[in-house]
């Protein structure tokens, strides 16, 4: 193998805005998830979430980590959501009568869609 072909197997393929790989985080740290518990709390409580509120999550992430929040509680029409700003890794989700008690803790802020 001649160092040409070497130095382009090793390369990192690069773009007019970055390498992939610099492409690739940006996009996750854009990007809202589900913890297992939070995916299985959503099918059992039949809480849909489409593109647009993902969308809306990420931006009320944002908004939450502007403010200094780690761990926020998001309002978004029947559901409430924990998650986790920096990461924007939900933790769980609740509908309306999940919310009954109004208890929650472990936040240190909220946002109300």
């Amino acid at each position: 193998m001649n160092k040409t072909t070497q130095e382009q197997k090793t390369s990192v393929a690069k773009t007019e805005n970055g390498s992939f790989q610099e492409i690739f985080n940006q996009e996750l740290k854009n990007t809202v998830t589900f913890s297992k518990h939070a995916n299985v709390r959503k099918e059992q409580r039949n809480i849909e979430v489409t593109q647009n509120d993902l969308e809306k999550l990420g931006n009320a992430c944002d908004k939450a980590q502007e403010k200094g929040i780690d761990n926020a509680l998001i309002m978004m029409d029947d559901s409430a959501f924990i998650v986790n700003a920096a990461s924007k890794h939900v933790i769980t989700v609740m509908d309306k009568n999940e919310m009954k008690n109004k208890l929650f803790n472990d936040i240190d802020g909220a946002v109300f869609l």
